[in-house]
C-alpha cells in the first residue's frame, strides 16, 4: 500500500496469495457443496452479456477482493484511490490458472481487460458506453451493480463468491476435451508423427496448423502466448500467434498509452502458420510486416507436406540483414515440436505430457470444430492405450 501526494491510496494485490485463493475457490467450486446463490446468479447473468469481457472483469474483481479487501472492485488501474492493476492480476493469475484448469472465461486473449471500452480506463463507470446503445448500457450497469456489491466482500465471503463464479464458468463454459494420459508415456518422435498426421487429415482452413504452432509456443513460453491477434483486428499484430514480453518487477510489461499508439508494443515474437505451399516472397513479406510493427523475432511455419524447398538459411540471412528480424523457418511439425521441447523451461517428460492438452486448448481457441478435439483424443488413445 502506498499513499500519493493527493491523499489517494494505491494498492497492490499479492500474486502468490491470489493464486492460493484461486485454488481454494476452485476446490470449493468443484466440491459440490453449497455456494452463495446470489453470486451464482450474478455470475451467470454477467456470463450472458453480449460483451464477453464482462466475465473476466467480474472474475478479476472477485479474485482481487479475496486477496486484498481494501481494493476498489471497480478499479482497473493503480492511479486512482484504492486502485490496483486489474490488468496485471487478470494476465498473471486469473487467465493462466483458468487455462491450466480448463475454465472458459469467454475471451481468448491473454489480456482480456485490454478490450474496449475498458482499455486504458482507470475505473469502470457507466459512461464508458453511450446511452445511444441501450442494450450494452444496461449490461454494463448490471456489471457495475455486481462490482459495487463485490466491493463489500472480504475474506471467506469473497473466496466463496469467487468459487460461485468459477462453478458457473465450469458449468456454462465452452469446455475443452480433457485428456487422461499417463505421464511419460509419449515419446517425442511418436508425438511429432501423430501431430503431423492430425493437422493434415483435416486442415480446417489452416486452423489446425495455427493451433499446433500456438501449442508449441505454449511449451516454450508458458503463460506468454497470445492467439487473440487473429480474432481482434484492432490489435493489428502480424502473424497468427504472438509471444509477450516478460513482466517487469513492477508487474507491467509496457504502458497502456504505448500499446494504444503501437498495438504490437509488448510483443517480442510473432509466428505465422501456413498449411499450403508458400514462396520465399511470402516469407519475406511477413518479415517486412514484423519489422514495420517493431517486432524483431519471428517464426514462419510452412507446414504443407508438399512445401517446395525455401532455401531457409538464405531467407533467414536476408531477414536479419535487410530488416533486422531474426527469423526461424520450419517446414515440418516435428522440427517445431523438437525446438519447443528443447527450449521449454520444464523437463522433457513434463513437456511431452503437457503438449497434447495444450493442443486441445488451442484447437478451441482457433475455433476448430468440436470433433477435432475428440479426434485428437481418439488418435492418442489408439496410439497409447490406457493400461
Amino acid at each position: 500500500m502506498a499513499s500519493g501526494s493527493t491523499g489517494k491510496t494505491y494498492l497492490q494485490v499479492n500474486k502468490a496469495k491470489a493464486r492460493e485463493n484461486f485454488l481454494t475457490a476452485l476446490e470449493q467450486a468443484t466440491s459440490g457443496g453449497p455456494l452463495p446463490e446470489e453470486w451464482v446468479e450474478r455470475s451467470r447473468q454477467v456470463g450472458r452479456s453480449s460483451s464477453m469481457t464482462h466475465t473476466p472483469i467480474l472474475g478479476t474483481a472477485l479474485l482481487a477482493k479475496a486477496t486484498n479487501r481494501d481494493v476498489d472492485a471497480l478499479a482497473l488501474q493503480r492511479n486512482i484511490h484504492r486502485g490496483y492493476s486489474a490488468r496485471g492480476l487478470a494476465k498473471e493469475v486469473l487467465v493462466p490458472l483458468c487455462v491450466e484448469h480448463g475454465i472458459d472465461l469467454r475471451t481468448k486473449g491473454a489480456e482480456p481487460l485490454n478490450n474496449q471500452p475498458f482499455f486504458a480506463q482507470p475505473k469502470i463507470i457507466k459512461e464508458l458506453v453511450p446511452e445511444t446503445d441501450p442494450t450494452a448500457r444496461k449490461e454494463l450497469e448490471y456489471l457495475i451493480a455486481c462490482l459495487e456489491k463485490a466491493d463489500f466482500l472480504e475474506g471467506e465471503d469473497a473466496v466463496a463468491a469467487l468459487a460461485a463464479f468459477l462453478r458457473v464458468r465450469i458449468e456454462d463454459g465452452d469446455k475443452a476435451t480433457l485428456l487422461e494420459l499417463e505421464a511419460g508415456q509419449l515419446g517425442l518422435y511418436e508425438l511429432a508423427q501423430l501431430s503431423t498426421e492430425f493437422i493434415n487429415v483435416n486442415r480446417e482452413g489452416g486452423r489446425r496448423g495455427q493451433a499446433f504452432v500456438a501449442a508449441c509456443l505454449d511449451v516454450m513460453f508458458p503463460g506468454k502466448v497470445r492467439a487473440d491477434a487473429i480474432n481482434d483486428p484492432s490489435r493489428r499484430v502480424p502473424g497468427d500467434v504472438a509471444v509477450e514480453a516478460a513482466v517487469t518487477s513492477s508487474g507491467d510489461t509496457i504502458g497502456a498509452a504505448d500499446i494504444a499508439a503501437r498495438p504490437s508494443a509488448g510483443i517480442v515474437l510473432s509466428a505465422e502458420a501456413k498449411q499450403k505451399p508458400v514462396t520465399p516472397s511470402e516469407v519475406l513479406q511477413f518479415v517486412e510486416r514484423l519489422a514495420a510493427a517493431g517486432i524483431d523475432k519471428g517464426v514462419y511455419a510452412a507446414l504443407d507436406p508438399n512445401q517446395p524447398d525455401l532455401g531457409t538459411r538464405v531467407l533467414s540471412q536476408k531477414s536479419l540483414e535487410r530488416n533486422g528480424v531474426l527469423l526461424q523457418i520450419v517446414t515440418e511439425p516435428r522440427e517445431l515440436l523438437e525446438l519447443a521441447i528443447q527450449w521449454s523451461p520444464k523437463p522433457i517428460r513434463e513437456s511431452l505430457h503437457e503438449f497434447p492438452q495444450l493442443l486441445v486448448l488451442r484447437l478451441k481457441d482457433f475455433h476448430c470444430g468440436r470433433n477435432s478435439q475428440e479426434e485428437w483424443a481418439e488418435m492418442l488413445a489408439q496410439e497409447f492405450p490406457q493400461k
